[in-house]
């Protein structure tokens, strides 16, 4: 799989002009082959990007594939790009080629031409419709599908879609929505032998893959239904034109170095690149940000520079054994943990026996988990046992030797397990800049009650960030079976409730979510229920019926959130029946229509839904 590594930022506007790490002059290339597997760079020009890749020599060609590269930043010349709202699409598309790709490059050399592959446009969708409504996306698909075959007319592939991470938004459906009327251009820029581009950055800064697949892997829900729906884009590559860490966009604190150390960073992208390896279509991801931070502090890769350009050449000799391995017994679980950084692509094997010393057998291979640290949970194992356990490191030389033995002894007692099994909230509904107070139900299903003396805390976050709220008061043993009802009454500001933002949210609330004591369980704590905010209670226009009583009115309504419809014809008894099926607003207005024939009189209303 050829292998493309860069540098990139979520929500960023600018160009990047990708260099290599180790070489930071293009002229520098040829003499150098030999160090580098690939050399990848953008080319500053207004609002688009020309992404290059150099031919592999021949003795390279069985390298193990990495996934990343450094950039250079270069300012955009601004202003290069105009609003394009309301406009044609196939309009701008020749202008955005004429004024913004073809000048530069008809400035380039042809030796310097020969050297692009790739050519980007707008970045995330930058001054023009994405996925505000579905006439935006449509704008969206003509713009590219008219861009494409000029690009494609030039000589170069196209890169299309520059997608910001997150996006399409709303719910499953919705982004289900978005891509399919995305298809044509996806289509059409795979005939002209092009690719598309998506930006890959975690949030959470994880290592689970469950949660990573709406952030750093959202790209796979894509090729999920590409390959349910759409089997021909099963194998559209893909370039991740940006990736890495990113909270929420904030130059100084969002990145990588305000929130957590180097060698958490190395061992997420060691990761990373092994997760980016197991999916085919994926050229590689493009890492923000080296060489002129100009004021992203917190992104600037810099400090682990030398590193990254270690990890991108072929090791001569396997990893040395890995150091700091500790094991962790709770009921039924062992867990393992150790510290060594990856100097190369590296995974690692852990291996157990019941006799110190061995002969061990091998529980786990390509293990790559954690951010703190590497670790790894061992599931098959007894109470009342005692294991003993080693780890190896494997890379592309081989396996290294095993790592000190650590013992691991299971304990002989019983635990408590608490779990959620109901979240709610007052008020309800709630609406955008209410002060929203959030309640878990907690219940014991262990053999053993919770500590008494010791809180048994909740934490409340929302869309998979930090906890918002918690409820940390509550401090009384619960037995086993029993429940208790607990209500947030702090927060990281001090406050017990969550200023609602508009939107369609996910609550989710984890008891004994700072690990405050043992459990026989301790990945089943957390639940997580939909949580709906709109700006405000949905409001009925005036309704008019036509000659053919054909009833039409619209409803005010927020953008992700689902509302039903329902009707009845006499206010004073019967039930509410639905009118048709619930449906989920794409703009402030939903249009409703209903017939009315042989009906004398009929009543309206609308619930929204969470």
């Amino acid at each position: 799989m050829p292998a493309l590594r860069g540098c990139g930022r979520y929500g960023d506007t600018g160009i990047d002009f990708l260099n290599d790490l180790c070489h930071p002059s293009p002229a520098t290339h040829e003499s150098n082959q030999q160090s580098r597997s690939h050399y990848v760079f953008r080319f500053a020009a207004g609002f688009g990007s020309f992404l290059t890749r150099s031919t592999l020599q021949p003795q390279q060609t069985q390298r193990a594939p990495h996934q990343f590269l450094h950039d250079r930043r270069v300012e955009p010349r601004r202003g290069a790009a105009a609003r394009v709202e309301n406009s044609d699409p196939a309009a701008d598309a020749t202008n955005f080629w004429t004024t913004v790709l073809q000048p530069p490059l008809n400035a380039l050399s042809a030796s310097d031409r020969a050297l692009i592959d790739y050519l980007e446009g707008p970045n995330e969708g930058d001054s023009t419709p994405t996925w505000q409504s579905l006439q935006s996306a449509q704008w969206f698909t003509g713009f590219w599908t008219n861009l494409s075959p000029l690009i494609a007319a030039a000589g170069f592939k196209p890169c299309i879609g520059s997608i910001a991470v997150g996006n399409p938004p709303g719910t499953p459906s919705q982004i289900q929505s978005n891509i399919s009327t995305f298809v044509p251009a996806l289509r059409q820029a795979k005939s002209l032998g092009g690719a598309w581009s998506y930006h890959a950055y975690t949030i959470n800064y994880t290592t689970d893959t469950g949660v990573e697949y709406y952030y750093s892997l959202r790209y796979r829900q894509f090729y999920s239904q590409f390959a349910s729906q759409y089997p021909d884009l099963a194998d559209m590559p893909l370039i991740l034109t940006e990736g890495g860490v990113d909270q929420s966009g904030t130059p100084a604190t969002s990145g990588w170095q305000a929130r957590g150390t180097a060698a958490d960073y190395e061992r997420w992208l060691n990761w990373f690149d092994h997760q980016l390896a197991q999916d085919s279509y994926v050229f590689g991801c493009t890492l923000f940000e080296i060489g002129n931070p100009g004021g992203w502090s917190s992104f600037d890769l810099e400090p682990i520079a030398g590193w990254l350009g270690n990890y991108l050449i072929t090791p001569a000799n396997p990893p040395p054994a890995p150091t700091g391995l500790v094991g962790v017994a709770t009921n039924a679980t062992a867990l393992l943990i150790w510290t060594s950084a990856p100097l190369n692509p590296t995974t690692y094997n852990v291996k157990r026996s019941r006799t110190s010393g061995g002969p061990y057998t091998t529980m786990a291979t390509h293990v790559t988990e954690g951010v703190k640290a590497t670790a790894y949970t061992d599931s098959a194992v007894t109470n009342g046992g005692t294991y003993y356990y080693v780890v190896s490191a494997v890379n592309a030389a081989g396996e290294g030797p095993n790592s000190s033995q650590v013992t691991v002894t299971m304990p002989n007692t019983n635990l408590p397990d608490v779990i959620v099994t109901a979240v709610s909230w007052t008020p309800n509904p709630a609406f955008a800049n209410n002060n929203v107070t959030f309640r878990a139900t907690v219940k014991n299903q262990g053999t053993a009650p919770t500590p008494s003396n010791v809180t048994l805390g909740v934490g409340f976050s929302i869309d998979g960030g930090p906890n918002v709220t918690w409820s940390g008061g509550y401090t009384r043993a619960i037995f086993p079976g029993a429940s208790v009802i607990l209500t947030a009454d702090g927060g990281p500001t001090g406050s017990s409730t969550w200023k609602a933002t508009p939107g369609m949210h996910t609550l989710t609330a984890t008891a004994d979510d700072i690990n405050r004591f043992p459990e026989s369980n301790e990945g089943n704590n957390a639940m997580s229920v939909k949580l709906a905010i709109s700006s405000g209670a949905p409001r009925i226009s005036q309704i008019g019926v036509s000659t053919n009583n054909v009833l039409k009115f619209t409803f005010s309504a927020t953008g992700g959130i689902h509302y039903q419809v329902q009707f009845k014809n006499d206010l004073s008894g019967g039930q509410w029946s639905d009118l048709g099926a619930e449906t989920t607003a794409n703009s402030n207005t939903v249009p409703v229509s209903d017939n009315l024939s042989g009906v004398t009189q009929r009543f309206y209303r609308v619930l929204q839904l969470n």
